[in-house]
Parts: structure tokens; C-alpha cells; sequence
């Protein structure tokens, strides 16, 4: 994967997941090597949200909010999320920024 050529570590605890009428939902995508299988099928939305650090993957949620993560060493980490639909012609990114010049 491209984060073990470059020595970093993906975080195995977290997935992508279905945008639906739930909260979370199925799909989940995971984001390190693996041997799933997911059929993509016209109509799903899903989210790609990997979390990649320098160091270990090892990580926790703060108590104060339940929500922020943190890696267990103090590892830096950085984390991104992009929203996809499958669609008849492909995937298609429903997060990516409008250019400039379509504004």
C-alpha cells in the first residue's frame, strides 16, 4: 500500500462507511491491505476516510469528547474523508472542491 512504501502505518480500528438513512452505515471500507471483497453496485454512497500516522496505528478517543483521536505513542497522524456514489458511468467524488473558475 502507499502508506507501507512511504513507512507509515493505516489505522485498522476505523472505516470508511454507507451514507444512508442511518448514521454509519453498510457499507465498510476498510483502509488498509486487505482480502474483502466489496461489490460496488449503482446507488451506493460511501465515505474513504483513512487515518495514516508516522508511527504506530495504536490509537484512542478522548474521554472529554468521545470523539478526538489520538495515537496511543503521540505519533503524529493525519486523517482525510471523501464521499463517493457509484453511479451507471463509475465512482464518482461528491467531495471534491469546485474549481475556482466554475464559481
Amino acid at each position: 500500500s502507499v502508506s507501507d512504501a512511504y513507512g507509515y502505518s493505516s489505522v485498522e480500528k476505523y472505516r470508511g462507511h454507507g451514507v444512508g438513512e442511518h448514521f454509519h452505515c453498510p457499507p465498510f471500507v476498510k483502509h488498509f491491505r486487505n482480502d474483502d471483497y466489496l461489490e460496488l453496485k449503482e446507488g451506493m454512497v460511501f465515505t474513504i476516510e483513512p487515518m495514516l500516522t508516522e508511527a504506530r496505528q495504536d490509537c484512542f478517543e478522548w474521554d472529554s469528547d468521545g470523539w478526538t483521536v489520538a495515537t496511543k505513542d503521540g505519533g503524529r497522524s493525519a486523517q482525510f474523508e471523501h464521499m463517493v456514489a457509484i453511479t451507471k458511468d463509475g465512482a464518482e467524488i461528491l467531495t471534491l472542491p469546485t474549481p475556482v473558475d466554475e464559481m
